[in-house]
C-alpha cells in the first residue's frame, strides 16, 4: 500500500517549483563552474607548470646554453624548448577564456529566466559582477607584469585567491616581490594567497 502512495506522490509533485527554486538553480550553476573547471583542468597541457625542469638522459638542463659541435642540435632544443613554453602561455589563456566563459553563460541563463526566482537571479548577477572584475584584474596583472620586462604571463583571479604564471629562466626574489605587489595592488589579495610561477 505505501508503494502505491507513493507512486501516486511521485507523479503528482509540481517539478516547476523544484527546478525554478533558488536552491536548484543556484546549485545546477555551482555544478556547472565547477564541471568546467575539472574539465579545464583535466585538457593536456604541454608541460606541468609546477615542475623545475629536470634534465635530460644526456645531463643537459632544458633551455640552458649547452656548447656542442659544428651539428646545431643545442640551438633545436632551446628552440623547442621555447616553442613549448610559447604553445603552453597561449593554451593556458584559451583554457582560461573558455571556462569564464561557460561560467558567464550559465550565470546569463539563470539571470535571464523569467521563470527563475528573484534571489537566484541576484545572486547570479552578483556572480556575473565577479566573473567580469576578476577579469579585467587578470587583465591589467598581465599588462603590468609585463611591462616589468617579462616576455609573457597569465594571471588566474579566483575566490581571493591568485596564480601568475611567468616566462622566465630564473626569477629573483626582488622580481616576485613586484609581482605579488602588482597582485595585491589590483585585487587585494594577500601575498600568501598569490603563487608565482615560473615557466
Amino acid at each position: 500500500m505505501k508503494f502505491k502512495e507513493l507512486k501516486e506522490k511521485v507523479k503528482e509533485y509540481d517539478y516547476g517549483k523544484l527546478f525554478s527554486s533558488k536552491a536548484f538553480l543556484i546549485g545546477g550553476c555551482v555544478i556547472m563552474i565547477v564541471a568546467a573547471i575539472i574539465v579545464n583542468a583535466l585538457l593536456p597541457t604541454p608541460a606541468n607548470v609546477t615542475e623545475t625542469p629536470d634534465e635530460s638522459e644526456s645531463g643537459k638542463i632544458l633551455g640552458n646554453s649547452v656548447l656542442v659541435d659544428t651539428n646545431g642540435e643545442a640551438e633545436g632544443e632551446n628552440a623547442q624548448a621555447t616553442e613549448e613554453t610559447d604553445n603552453y602561455f597561449t593554451v593556458a589563456t584559451v583554457n582560461r577564456e573558455k571556462s569564464r566563459n561557460e561560467a558567464m553563460d550559465v550565470l546569463q541563463t539563470i539571470a535571464d529566466n523569467p521563470e527563475a526566482l528573484a534571489d537566484a537571479k541576484e545572486q547570479a548577477l552578483l556572480d556575473i559582477s565577479k566573473l567580469v572584475s576578476e577579469m579585467n584584474a587578470e587583465t591589467n596583472i598581465e599588462s603590468l607584469v609585463n611591462a616589468k620586462g617579462f616576455e609573457q604571463c597569465v594571471a588566474i583571479v579566483s575566490d581571493k585567491q591568485a596564480s601568475v604564471i611567468v616566462k622566465s629562466d630564473e626569477l629573483k626574489a626582488g622580481e616576485v616581490a613586484q609581482i605579488l605587489e602588482i597582485v595585491y595592488l589590483e585585487t587585494g589579495i594577500l601575498p600568501e594567497n598569490t603563487k608565482v610561477i615560473q615557466k
